[in-house]
């Protein structure tokens, strides 16, 4: 009697790369914006997702609330150079520029780039 075959564990995206590109288009939901590593290596265009928060909610001593403002993109539209630890800067077109405070991949191929306030 032959034993049936394994399932694969090789993970099977959700979308393709081009779904993704039209998902943060300009055209349709999404925003530019300029990502300027601080290492130098000049800057990169890159389309993406742009949320500023609006808190209003009282919170008590054990809950909080991350508000900061969010940018997903493709991760492969980021320059080799990206780094959050160096100071890099994204500058969304008609918001402004912030520090990116943190690369978050989503393991799909997508990043969310955790932006704060330059100073």
């Amino acid at each position: 009697m032959a034993r049936p075959k394994a399932p694969s564990k090789r993970a099977v995206p959700i979308e393709s790369a081009a779904d993704r590109a039209v998902f943060v288009s300009a055209a349709d939901f999404g925003a530019l914006a300029t990502y300027a590593p601080a290492a130098g290596g000049g800057s990169t265009a890159v389309a993406g997702i742009f949320d500023r928060p609006t808190i209003d909610a009282a919170l008590n001593e054990a809950a909080s609330l991350d508000a900061r403002p969010t940018f997903l993109c493709q991760q492969a539209d980021l320059p080799g150079a990206a780094d959050s630890d160096a100071g890099d800067q994204l500058t969304v077109a008609g918001v402004g520029a912030f520090e990116v405070l943190s690369i978050e991949p989503d393991g799909q191929g997508m990043v969310l780039l955790r932006l704060g306030a330059l100073v």
